[in-house]
């Protein structure tokens, strides 16, 4: 330890983050030949390359990858041993938070959350991907994506945490004027009706085609999505109708020439969670965040 120069080491932080020498220049307050010039020291203290150029920036190594949670964690640390104040501080917080959702979770959030966002912690950048229909967990673990939030990740791997956010039922959408559907959507006619499924992991056979099938009948489904937002505009204009989670029904009806019924079965609960990993589990940064996402579906919590 004693031949190594730990100030380089909120450097390697910066660039980790903004992929850039000139803003983490201007992070760090430092001129760009000064972060150059520790960039170059890293590399020798670590003997890689750390950080290529590339057409936007600088790229991490393979090796950078591994070492930017561990260094993010050390730094958390002493930050936390010198300055517990400037640590509580969400006006203090920078750099960048990726969170892994959908586009369900991201209108139902983003909303609410961005503007407290920016007006408490105005120096941190969120960065929204899609999950892609699992868990992000090589993402999660080799510190490129914060916090996950969804309805479908089941049981979790070792080393990561979960927080309940909210439940949601199922509804099902169809346009206005619907031929089939008159007042009230019977299962008779759902089942006479063409469906369009949300299918972010790509299958052809969801929760609805498990209950039928228990009942030994089975719906025609013509088109499977991976969109939450598109079905909307979509049973707008065409007589299939959707099943979706029901606050985002609501979200079409309040926008779109559709209407929304009770599914005809009894269909279970959807729980929404928030997913972390341990790298980020003691971070004030993260759990600052985390609470914030929480308290916008639990305001009275």
């Amino acid at each position: 330890m004693s031949s190594k120069d730990l100030n380089l080491l909120p450097v390697f932080e910066a660039l980790a983050e903004e992929r850039n020498v000139s803003k983490a220049a201007k992070r760090l307050k430092l001129s760009q030949s000064a972060v150059s010039h520790a960039l170059q020291r890293l590399r020798d203290m670590f003997e890689d390359s750390l950080f290529v150029r590339s057409s936007r920036g600088v790229v991490p190594t393979p090796k950078a990858l591994e070492l930017a949670p561990k260094i993010h964690e050390a730094l958390t640390a002493l930050n936390g041993i010198f300055s517990d104040a400037a640590e509580e501080n969400p006006a203090a917080y920078r750099g960048k938070i990726c969170i892994a959702s959908t586009e369900y979770i991201e209108q139902l959030s983003l909303p609410g959350v961005l503007p407290e966002l920016r007006r408490l912690a105005p120096q941190l950048v969120l960065q929204s991907i899609s999950t892609q229909g699992h868990l992000p967990k090589d993402l999660m673990e080799k510190g490129e994506c914060d916090l996950a939030i969804a309805g479908f990740f089941g049981d979790l791997p070792e080393g990561f945490y979960q927080q309940k956010l909210f439940e949601d039922g199922f509804s099902c959408v169809a346009r206005k004027n619907h031929p089939l559907i008159k007042t009230e959507l019977t299962l008779d006619t759902y089942l006479k009706c063409d469906h369009l499924l949300i299918s972010p992991q790509g299958d052809m056979y969801g929760i609805i085609d498990k209950l039928l099938a228990k009942k030994g009948k089975k719906r025609n489904i013509v088109a499977g999505l991976s969109s939450f937002m598109s079905p909307g505009w979509i049973v707008a204009d065409c007589d299939a109708i959707v099943t979706v989670p029901t606050k985002l029904a609501e979200f079409y009806v309040k926008g779109l020439p559709v209407r929304s019924f009770p599914v005809p079965l009894a269909t279970p609960r959807i729980s929404l969670v928030q997913v972390w990993h341990e790298r980020t589990h003691r971070s004030a940064k993260h759990k600052w965040l985390r609470q914030l996402i929480y308290s916008h579906f639990n305001p009275t919590t």
